[in-house]
C-alpha cells in the first residue's frame, strides 16, 4: 500500500518547482481545511503555488475538497454567480455585484457569492451590508430569498468555516493568493453557470479547463488587458469561454458595442460610502462610465444562464431590467426580504 504524502514532500516538491498532481493538491487542501497543518506549512504552500504558478489539476484537486466542506444553499434549477478572484489592486465599485442585481432584474436566478473586502472598505458583503441587505442567513433562508426575489447573497464565511484554518496565514501574507482563484469555484448554491473575473491573463483558460472539469454548463473567464478582474470597458478583455464542453477564447472590445472607452478613474470609489453610491447610481439608471460596465458584465452573466444568444441581445435586456426600474426594486426587495432573517 502507498502512503499518501506528507506536507513536508509536497512542500519539497513545490520547492523544486514540479507540479502536484490531483490527488497530491486534494491531499495538501484536505491538511490545510482540517487544522492538520502549520501556518508555517501553510504560509509555505501558498507562496510555493503563486512562486510556482497553479495546474488545471491543482486547481481541480483543491477546489473538490472546498467543495465538500461548503455548507450548502438547497437551490432547484440553474443558478448563475459573478464573481471575481480579487488582487487586481483597481479600487473599482462593485461592478460584479451590479451585473448580479441587473441579471436578477432580468429574470435570472443568482446566487451572488462574495466577502467582505481584506481591507475593510468595500467587497460585496460590505456594501450590501451598508444598502440594508442582512448578512446572517440560514441556507433555507437563503433559498427561500432566492426563489422570492431572484437573487441571494451567500456571504463567503458563513459558508466555508474550515477557512478558519488558514484565515491567520492568509492575512500574514497580504498577497492575493491560490485562494483567490478557489473561492469563486466553490459558489454555496452550486452553480453551473458563471461569469468569473481573473487577476492575470494566463488565468482565464486555466479557470475555464477547471471549471469544465467540475461541471460547469456555461462560462466565461475574463480578465481585462488593463489588468481588472472584469469585463473592462477601459480597453479590450480577453475571454475563455466554456460552452458545451468546449473552451474558446476571444477579444471582446466594447466599442464594437457602441462603449466608449472609460478612464480608470471614473470607475473607482475611495469609500464604502462612495461605493455603496455607486452602485445605487447603476441600478437607478444614470449615465456614464459606472453604468456602462455594469451593463456590459451584466449581459455576460444573462449570456451565459442562455437568456440571450448575442451579446448586443443581451446589453437589451439588461438596459431594459435598469431602465424599468426592476433593478432597483430587486435590491429593494433583497434587502427587504433579507430583513426578514434577523426575525
Amino acid at each position: 500500500m502507498i502512503e499518501s504524502p506528507t506536507m513536508r514532500d509536497l512542500l519539497l516538491k513545490l520547492c523544486r518547482r514540479e507540479d502536484l498532481t490531483r490527488d497530491e493538491a486534494r491531499t495538501a487542501m484536505l491538511a490545510l481545511m482540517s487544522g492538520q497543518a502549520s501556518d508555517a506549512q501553510i504560509g509555505g504552500f501558498l507562496i510555493g503555488m503563486a512562486a510556482k504558478g497553479t495546474t488545471v489539476d491543482e486547481i481541480v484537486g483543491a477546489a473538490t475538497v472546498l467543495r465538500e466542506k461548503v455548507i450548502p444553499i438547497p437551490c432547484e434549477g440553474s443558478v448563475v454567480d459573478t464573481c471575481g478572484t480579487g488582487g487586481d489592486m483597481r479600487q473599482t465599485f462593485n461592478v460584479s455585484t451590479a451585473a448580479a442585481l441587473i441579471a436578477a432584474a432580468a429574470g435570472v436566478r443568482v446566487v451572488k457569492h462574495g466577502n467582505r473586502s481584506a481591507s475593510g472598505k468595500n467587497g460585496a458583503a460590505d456594501v450590501l451590508e451598508k444598502l440594508g441587505v442582512q448578512l446572517q442567513a440560514t441556507p433555507s433562508e437563503l433559498a427561500d430569498c432566492l426563489v422570492k426575489t431572484n437573487i441571494c447573497f451567500a456571504f463567503a464565511r458563513l459558508h466555508h468555516p474550515a477557512m478558519k484554518y488558514v484565515a491567520e496565514a492568509r492575512k500574514s501574507l497580504n498577497i492575493p493568493t491560490f485562494f483567490n482563484v478557489l473561492a469563486p469555484l466553490t459558489n454555496p448554491g452550486r452553480a453551473r453557470r458563471q461569469v468569473l473575473g481573473v487577476f492575470a491573463p494566463e488565468l482565464t483558460d486555466r479557470l475555464a479547463g477547471v471549471l469544465r472539469e467540475l461541471g460547469s454548463h456555461r462560462a466565461w473567464v475574463v480578465h481585462g488587458d488593463d489588468g481588472m478582474d472584469e469585463i473592462s470597458t477601459l480597453g479590450p478583455t480577453r475571454v475563455s469561454e466554456l460552452v458545451d464542453h468546449h473552451i474558446h477564447t476571444w477579444t471582446l472590445d466594447p466599442r464594437e458595442l457602441g462603449i466608449e472607452y472609460a478612464r480608470l478613474s471614473d470607475l473607482q470609489v475611495n469609500s464604502l460610502e462612495q461605493a455603496a453610491d455607486a452602485l445605487l447610481h447603476v441600478l437607478d439608471g444614470h449615465a456614464g462610465p459606472m453604468r456602462d460596465i455594469g451593463l456590459l458584465n451584466a449581459a455576460a452573466a444573462l449570456m451565459v444562464a442562455g437568456e440571450a444568444e448575442h451579446l448586443p441581445g443581451a446589453m437589451e435586456l439588461a438596459t431594459q431590467a435598469v431602465d424599468s426600474g426592476r433593478a432597483r426594486q430587486t435590491l429593494n426587495a433583497l434587502v427587504e426580504r433579507s430583513q426578514q432573517f434577523a426575525k
